[in-house]
């Protein structure tokens, strides 16, 4: 008799596809609410070492919270109180001042353009036309207004609040702390609870798994911040040395902007080589800064990263901006949340289910 009710039951994928895609309308309907609730468990999960390190000394989880929030709610104040206002400041300075800059650094570099144009091959100059090249800058700095880096900072969270309810967000932010708390507290149980939805002959299995996942993901986003920070470090003391102006804004554009692989080191080399020719008008100083960037990211190749990430992360940058841009398109703030661990989890799950399909 049970075997003819069973019989009744669709097949296991079928099962599967409709489960994925009630879940999948959920994430889409419930966006607001997800993204909370994923945030929330980002920042619990970044906190988790500090947090059982404390706890393993005989504390409670939420005495450990309150220690480990407080110690950083302490430096972001200070930061807040000493650096937050310089970058501001020094924002509105290029902001206010970017056309300004271009002219200048146009200007000042031209001549030396022109004596290099001589040392071209005849053969090459009609294609490398030093006039067109002049003229194309010319109209290019033209198209720049003083708002241009604002504007494109407003485009840009304008596409990320994309579909999302604006009021409905500061709310979220509001509870973000409480969400965080409670995640934090009950994060063993919330990882015991997910294990246990699997058979026991499978949880084991299930175990390594995670457990290699939480390897990639741990490696980058605590690797990549405390990365970011020592490249934000050096190079304020490069650029700083040299006395490049906005020193201090473009450190933290080229370190901290490394979250996204050569974004922040190409943007950071460009508007210091042109703070440069703006503060020096020469090109020895030009040469001082493309051999600090050469330096420091000599040093993040074969230093800090392998130190301080290390070679199994298993992520190469080309993955990661693909999937930084694939889920901001997708989904927006949610689609940044998710898109790095959900690469590193792909990357885990296409791994073993091809290792379980050949050894089948």
């Amino acid at each position: 008799m049970s075997s003819q009710r069973t019989s009744f039951l669709p097949p296991l994928w079928i099962l599967s596809l409709t489960a994925i895609a009630v879940v999948a309308w959920l994430i889409v309907s419930l966006k607001e609410l997800v993204v909370l609730l994923l945030l929330g468990y980002f920042i619990a999960y970044a906190i988790e070492p500090l947090v059982a390190r404390i706890e393993r000394r005989g504390l409670s989880r939420s005495v450990a919270f309150f220690a480990v929030c407080g110690s950083a709610l302490l430096l972001l104040i200070v930061g807040l109180v000493t650096a937050f206002p310089a970058i501001v400041d020094e924002f509105s300075k290029l902001s206010d001042n970017l056309q300004s800059y271009l002219q200048t650094g146009r200007t000042r570099l031209t001549p030396t353009l022109e004596k290099l144009h001589h040392y071209v091959p005849e053969s090459l100059r009609d294609t490398l036309d030093f006039h067109d090249v002049n003229s194309f800058l010319t109209g290019l700095i033209g198209q720049v207004s003083g708002d241009t880096i604002r504007n494109v900072g407003r485009t840009v969270l304008e596409t990320l609040l994309k579909g999302y309810n604006r009021v409905l967000t500061l709310v979220n932010i509001a509870l973000l702390p409480f969400i965080v708390f409670y995640i934090s507290v009950d994060l063993p149980v919330i990882h015991r609870f997910f294990l246990s939805a699997f058979p026991i002959t499978r949880r084991s299995k299930v175990r390594r798994i995670c457990s290699e996942i939480d390897q990639y993901v741990s490696a980058f986003v605590r690797g990549q911040a405390l990365v970011c920070s020592l490249l934000f470090l050096l190079y304020s003391l490069g650029l700083g040395l040299l006395g490049v102006d906005l020193w201090f804004l473009l450190a933290f554009i080229a370190g901290f902007g490394n979250m996204i692989p050569y974004v922040g080191t190409i943007s950071g080399l460009i508007l210091s080589s042109l703070m440069s020719l703006v503060t020096f008008g020469d090109v020895t100083h030009l040469v001082w800064v493309l051999g600090v960037f050469a330096i420091v990211q000599f040093l993040e190749g074969v230093v800090i990263t392998p130190r301080v990430i290390g070679e199994s992360v298993g992520l190469s940058p080309l993955i990661i901006i693909l999937a930084l841009f694939a889920g901001g398109q997708l989904f927006g703030l949610l689609g940044i949340f998710l898109a790095v661990p959900a690469a590193a989890t792909l990357r885990v799950l296409v791994r073993h289910s091809y290792r379980w399909a050949m050894h089948s």
